[in-house]
């Protein structure tokens, strides 16, 4: 069955050991998307059992993978398309090696075999990569590689227009599958290869988008109660559709696009808003290696699952376990089919490493590092200090990763790190220059009160942060010319800081902190 299964310069973070075994990922993230992968493979093996369509697992991955990405987009729209492409192909490309000769080997008939020149969707999906009845298990996943690559094409327009239009770019995409599920709308027009590609589109773009109001910091500035009433209606409306509409004589949300778009967007609201730093999984070993291993192998994972579930039939059948019953052979087949999918993931997880540019390891261990080189552990690396006494810049992060760009200290929240602040913006290694890029692509033309002196801005000044930030906000790619939608201080809630831009330092983002005194706190008179 098919289912629709990615600080500011002057902030500091407290050690923990799960920022320092992850290379700095953010484990809300990740435990989510683990929690998604174990739930399609859970979802798969027990197909029949439309309750498990109510967690939103394929809606919350888009969500995710649109967050990442603007983040990258910020970093040049080419070079970010390129990596991610080049992180995701290569296990299609994998799939087809295998896939493709064993099906012309064991029989694809001319009757049901689509024309040659569509092997070129094993390449790069446009639409579905084709495949035989036979191997159908392994092509019906390939929906969500074709979806996230339309995605990822369409991110630096699509940025440029939410950042224009936020509640317009979200809303559209709804009102479409509300008119499809009403049948104001269709999609029978673009034939055999453009149907899937609008249907699948337009039901999740929506969640790429909410991905993109979180990183955004949009999606904090929205009350509490006002974001978990407004979620739960949506589902609440969404499951009402559900089990009125029902196809096939089911509920699954996975046979009802509309119903799913829905009532994905109303839950993966709610686990966006609450964004809690879950540094505890790091105090676990066990669980958090558990994490790191399904989200280093999530695609792999993701694409052999399937074949693993239709092979633990014929295996169970080898060994009788339907001597036991039903019920007790439906669950031997699915251990055999989890064991299997481990199995798939040995052999073929390596792939994900050289997609990532990471040392080829059987398991992987830190995801955040390139060659597979180790966490240094030096002394002035933990206390968040370089050698030469300049501040540590921050880890850098893979564009398909959830790596949070903070830098590592030992020092409580507020503490500059190495006790002082230096002069420029220069002397801040690794950070993007403060002033507007006016040649970066998206970016807007500055404004006259933007034209000041580098070198002296900090001496002349005298404007309270919350006023600097508003005139001498940095240009960020895509921002509107009026500067209509200007940052929002963050905000700590009782679950600690978001991994969204805007939930970072309460200090903002273009304010060179004054100096402290010796109890940390901000002197009267500078």
């Amino acid at each position: 069955m098919r289912t629709r299964s990615e600080g500011d310069h002057g902030s500091v973070t407290t050690h923990t050991p799960a920022r320092a075994s992850t290379g700095g990922r953010d484990r809300y993230f990740d435990v989510l998307r683990f929690l998604c992968i174990i739930w399609v493979v859970v979802y798969h093996i027990f197909s029949t059992e439309a309750w498990l369509g109510f967690w939103p697992a394929m809606g919350l991955l888009f969500a995710i993978s649109g967050s990442l990405m603007v983040r990258s987009l910020d970093r040049g729209a080419l070079k970010t398309i390129k990596n991610r492409l080049q992180r995701l192909l290569p296990v299609l490309w994998l799939a087809g090696i295998i896939g493709v000769p064993l099906m012309f080997w064991h029989g694809w008939p001319a009757d049901e075999r689509p024309p040659l020149w569509r092997l070129v969707f094993w390449i790069f999906p446009l639409s579905d990569p084709p495949g035989s009845e036979w191997a159908a298990s392994l092509t019906e996943p390939l929906w969500y590689m074709r979806s996230i690559v339309w995605f990822i094409l369409l991110s630096p327009l699509l940025l440029i227009l939410f950042r224009w239009y936020p509640r317009t770019m979200i809303t559209i995409p709804l009102l479409v599958m509300v008119g499809v599920a009403t049948g104001k709308v269709g999609f029978g027009w673009a034939g055999e290869l453009g149907e899937g590609v609008l249907t699948d589109g337009f039901t999740f773009l929506s969640l790429w988008l909410l991905g993109f109001a979180h990183r955004e910091g949009m999606l904090k500035k929205i009350p509490v109660p006002l974001v978990v009433t407004g979620g739960l209606a949506l589902a609440a409306v969404a499951t009402f559709w559900a089990f009125t509409h029902q196809e096939e004589n089911s509920y699954d949300f996975n046979l009802i696009p509309a119903g799913q778009a829905i009532f994905s967007f109303g839950i993966v609201l709610i686990l966006l808003r609450f964004a809690p730093k879950f540094s505890w999984v790091g105090n676990n070993k066990a669980l958090d290696r558990l994490i790191t291993i399904v989200n280093g192998r999530a695609m792999v994972i993701y694409l052999w699952h399937n074949v693993a579930i239709e092979l633990s039939y014929p295996v169970g059948d080898k060994v009788g376990v339907w001597k036991l019953g039903e019920t007790a052979g439906t669950a031997v087949c699915a251990v055999i089919a989890v064991l299997l999918t481990i199995l798939g993931m040995l052999a073929f997880g390596w792939i994900e490493d050289v997609a990532a540019q990471r040392r080829p390891q059987l398991l992987p261990k830190d995801l955040g590092k390139k060659g597979g080189a180790s966490t240094p552990a030096a002394p002035a690396a933990a206390s968040g200090v370089t050698g030469g006494g300049q501040p540590e810049p921050p880890v850098s992060a893979n564009v398909d990763d959830s790596t949070v760009s903070l830098p590592v200290s030992g020092a409580p929240v507020g503490t500059p790190p190495g006790g002082a602040w230096q002069a420029t913006p220069a002397s801040r290694p690794g950070w993007p220059d403060e002033r507007p890029q006016p040649g970066v692509y998206g970016s807007p033309a500055p404004r006259d009160d933007q034209a000041y002196d580098n070198d002296r801005r900090y001496e002349n000044d005298r404007r309270v942060p919350e006023q600097r930030r508003t005139s001498e906000r940095a240009a960020t790619y895509g921002t509107p010319r009026s500067g209509r939608f200007p940052d929002v201080p963050p905000q700590r809630d009782d679950v600690g800081w978001s991994a969204g831009p805007g939930t970072q330092s309460p200090r903002g983002r273009d304010d060179r902190p004054p100096s402290f005194d010796e109890t940390g706190t901000i002197p009267r008179n500078r």
